[in-house]
């Protein structure tokens, strides 16, 4: 009987090991279904000639609905997100198929300003948390708290199409933070699912003058409009592209934990390569490998995502990982 017993716990527990799976949101920015980048120039929807140079908001207070009417808090809270870092870890979680996702863009009341249940000064952050001291700044001050999304760069003010004049968007307000919901599809990797949204920066900077802006630091006017614009001009939409999808390298099997990185089921005797690289696209290891597996120990990384590439005869795969 304490045999029995002991088996159906182990039974239980690699079950729900099995079920676990490694999620991430990546949040795409465009103009006008373009990739975004920064310093390049773009017509907005005013018509007006753009060139932004900074774009970093918060995302807080992610929800997963999934399986059946499950709901998920994450342990994560807050995430800042700029257009060179908008693939979010929400961590290695016990879903299976995501239906929709909520969440917060800004700041939450409870870290936001010296009223907040959760707030503390700034200083006491690790360097590394999204509250921390951030470059360019995304804080204003103890009473006024965290500035929920910046926006920077220059606009065409005398119609020759080039942007000239100079223009900041620093929304404040510990009542400006914006609510969205909205349905998924998942992209499965083995055990790993991608959730792909994309946050429409043009939609964002709707109905703003932003050659005539100047440099606004509050929580009132063009930057309450700034913020509603989140909502009324559906900043954020599911990727036209996001599709459910197996590995196509399904042969592959890729462990990540404890420290260690192991890669099975590649080609022996054939040329199979690997590249990892960081978030931010910097490569920092490549490989070419003739055997069927491959290990190496991710402990010699910081914490973070990364992304791994594998490419054999039979196609190429990109996975995101998390160390």
């Amino acid at each position: 009987m304490i045999k029995s017993s002991f088996l159906l716990v182990i039974l239980c527990v690699v079950n729900l090991a099995l079920a676990q799976k490694n999620i991430f949101l990546n949040l795409q920015p465009k103009f006008q279904n373009q990739d975004f980048n920064l310093l390049q120039t773009y017509t907005g929807n005013d018509g007006v000639a753009v060139e932004i140079e900074h774009f970093n908001y918060y995302v807080s207070d992610v929800r997963l609905f999934h399986d059946n009417g499950q709901v998920t808090y994450l342990a994560t809270d807050i995430w800042l997100v700029t257009p060179t870092n908008f693939a979010l870890y929400l961590g290695y979680l016990d879903v299976n198929q995501i239906d929709s996702i909520g969440f917060m863009v800004g700041v939450p009341k409870r870290y936001n300003t010296q009223a907040g249940a959760l707030a503390q000064d700034i200083s006491t952050y690790p360097e590394t948390h999204p509250l921390s001291f951030q470059m360019p700044s995304m804080y204003w001050g103890w009473a006024f708290g965290y500035m929920h999304m910046i926006v920077g760069g220059k606009a065409d003010s005398n119609n020759d199409n080039v942007p000239n004049s100079y223009f900041e968007l620093h929304n404040l307000g510990n009542n400006n933070q914006q609510m969205v919901a909205m349905p998924v599809i998942q992209t499965n990797l083995g055990n790993q699912i991608d959730l792909h949204l994309n946050c429409h920066v043009d939609r964002w900077l709707n109905n703003l003058s932003l050659a005539s802006v100047g440099i606004l630091h509050d929580e009132t006017g063009l930057n309450i409009t700034v913020m509603q614009n989140v909502i009324t001009q559906n900043v954020f939409t599911l990727d036209a592209e996001a599709s459910i999808q197996e590995n196509p390298l399904n042969a592959i099997k890729i462990v990540n934990e404890n420290g260690l990185l192991r890669i099975d089921g590649l080609e022996s005797n054939k040329l199979s390569q690997l590249q990892l690289s960081d978030a931010q696209g910097k490569i920092l290891l490549t490989k070419e490998l003739r055997q069927a597996q491959f290990e190496m120990s991710s402990a010699q990384f910081p914490h973070g995502i990364y992304l791994l590439k594998i490419s054999t005869s039979k196609g190429t795969q990109t996975q995101r990982l998390y160390f």
